[in-house]
C-alpha cells in the first residue's frame, strides 16, 4: 500500500510539471507570435496609407496587400506628417544613387537655338544684260556653275549698233582739235563705255583706227554663273538678260527664331553655326539684320547672319543650326538634372537638417544654357540640392506617403 501511494504521488507530480512546462511553452509561443505580429503590417504598394495587420486586398485599387515592417510603416506615417519632407536610411540613399551639390552663382548666358538655311546675299547677285542688239559669235562662259573673275571674257559678239558707235568715235579723231571737238570725242567715248567696252579696248581702237567686226564682252564682276540664257549663234535684243552671276564669298544664314526668343537676339553679336553635314566643322557668323515681320503660321522671325565663305566650303541652301548667346550677368544656376518638371511646377530636393533628410521645394526657372538652368527664385547660394536621383526620391516619397511632391499620384 505504501508503495502504491508513493507511485501515485510521483505520477501526479510529473503531471503537474508537464502541464506547467506546456503552459510556459504555449505562453512563449503566444508571446513570439504577438511580437511578430507587432513587428509586421500589411500595406498597399500603390496606396501606402492603407494599413492592415493581416493579409488582404486594397479597398482602393484591389491589389494584394504586401507585408512590411511596422517600423517602416511608422516611418511612412511620420514622413506623411512632414510637408514634402523625405527621410532615407543610409542604405536607401546609396541604392537611389543620390548625389548632392552646393548651389553656386555663375555667369548666366541666354542661349537660343534656331534652324535655317544658307542663301546667296541679294547684294551679291548681278544680271548681265544686253546693252545693244547683236549675235553671239563665240561663248566662253558656256555652262552654269562656272567661276568667272572680273574682266574674264564672257562672249564674242557681232553688233551693228556697236560697230556704228565705234566708227563715230574714230570720226572724232579726223576733225579739228577745238574745244567743241574734244567734247564730241569725250561724248563718243562715254557712249562706247556705256555699251560695255573697256578702257583697254578703246585704247586699242584709238591706236589701230580700225573697227573690228566682232568685239569681246567681259564680265563686270567676280562670281559663279548661276544662269546662262544664251548659246552660240543666238541673236539677242537690247535689255535681254544674258547671264546671272553671284559672288559666294559671303553667304547669308537665314535663321527662323521664335518671337518669344527675340529679346535674346542682338545685331552685331557673333553666333555659332553648324551644318547638317557632320563632316563640316562649325562656323562663325555675325547677326546683321532682324526682319520686321512675324510668320503667321510658324510664329517665327527671320534673322540674317553674314557668314564668311572665302574657302567655298559652304553651299547655298545648306541647312543650318544656329546658336545665339547673350550674356545676362551673374545669377544662381543649377544643373538641369536637379530639376523635376511636372508641367505645373518646377521642383528640386534640398538637403535639410539631418544628413539624409530632403525637402521638395518649388523654384522658378529662367533660361537654360550649357546643361544648366537659371534659378529666378526659391534657392539661395550655399544650399545643398540633389543633382542626381531626384526622380527616385520623388518615387520614394510616393511609396512612403502616398503623395508625390511633384503632384503625380496613382488613382
Amino acid at each position: 500500500m505504501k508503495h502504491v501511494i508513493i507511485a501515485l504521488s510521483l505520477f501526479f507530480a510529473l503531471m503537474i510539471v508537464g502541464c506547467t512546462k506546456s503552459d510556459n511553452q504555449t505562453h512563449n509561443e503566444h508571446q513570439n507570435t504577438a511580437s511578430a505580429a507587432e513587428k509586421e503590417i500589411y500595406t498597399c504598394p500603390m496606396h501606402p496609407q492603407i494599413h492592415s495587420d493581416k493579409p488582404g486586398i486594397c479597398p482602393i485599387c484591389q491589389m494584394t496587400l504586401v507585408k512590411v515592417s511596422r517600423e517602416r510603416a511608422e516611418q511612412s506615417d511620420s514622413t506623411e506628417n512632414m510637408n514634402d519632407m523625405l527621410s532615407l536610411t543610409g542604405r536607401e540613399t546609396i541604392l537611389a544613387n543620390v548625389a548632392t551639390s552646393v548651389v553656386e552663382t555663375a555667369p548666366i548666358i541666354a542661349e537660343t537655338r534656331a534652324y535655317g538655311a544658307l542663301e546667296i546675299p541679294e547684294t551679291a547677285k548681278i544680271t548681265v544684260s544686253a546693252k545693244f542688239n547683236g549675235r553671239i559669235e563665240k561663248l566662253f562662259a558656256n555652262a552654269t556653275g562656272l567661276s568667272v573673275n572680273e574682266g574674264s571674257p564672257l562672249f564674242d559678239v557681232y553688233s551693228p549698233d556697236l560697230v556704228h558707235a565705234m566708227k563715230e568715235y574714230l570720226l572724232t579723231f579726223s576733225s579739228d582739235q577745238s574745244l567743241q571737238s574734244n567734247e564730241v570725242k569725250q561724248s563718243a567715248k562715254k557712249r562706247l563705255m556705256l555699251l560695255g567696252l573697256t578702257e583697254k579696248q578703246i585704247s586699242q581702237l584709238e591706236q589701230t583706227l580700225d573697227v573690228p567686226t566682232t568685239m569681246t564682252y567681259y564680265s563686270p564682276a567676280k562670281g559663279i554663273v548661276l544662269q546662262k540664257n544664251i548659246v552660240e549663234g543666238q541673236y539677242f535684243n537690247e535689255g535681254q538678260a544674258l547671264f546671272e552671276i553671284a559672288n559666294l564669298s559671303t553667304l547669308w544664314d537665314i535663321a527662323e527664331v521664335y518671337e518669344s526668343d527675340l529679346p535674346n537676339i542682338k545685331i552685331g553679336t557673333t553666333v555659332d553655326i553648324k551644318i547638317a553635314n557632320a563632316n563640316l566643322k562649325s562656323f562663325k557668323g555675325t547677326v546683321t539684320f532682324v526682319y520686321p515681320v512675324v510668320n503667321q503660321q510658324t510664329r517665327t522671325v527671320k534673322v540674317r547672319i553674314a557668314v564668311n565663305n572665302q574657302s567655298g566650303i559652304l553651299k547655298p541652301n545648306m541647312y543650318t543650326e544656329t546658336t545665339f548667346q547673350l550674356q545676362k550677368g551673374k545669377g544662381v544656376a543649377i544643373p538641369a538634372s536637379a530639376v523635376l518638371q511636372t508641367g505645373k511646377r518646377n521642383l528640386v530636393y534640398v538637403k535639410v537638417g539631418h544628413e539624409n533628410h530632403f525637402e521638395a521645394r518649388e523654384i522658378g526657372l529662367g533660361v537654360k544654357f550649357g546643361g544648366k538652368y537659371e534659378v529666378t527664385w526659391g534657392l539661395e547660394e550655399g544650399e545643398n540640392i540633389v543633382i542626381n536621383g531626384g526622380y527616385l526620391l520623388d518615387s520614394e516619397s510616393q511609396l512612403k506617403t502616398g503623395n508625390s511632391a511633384s503632384g503625380h499620384q496613382h488613382q
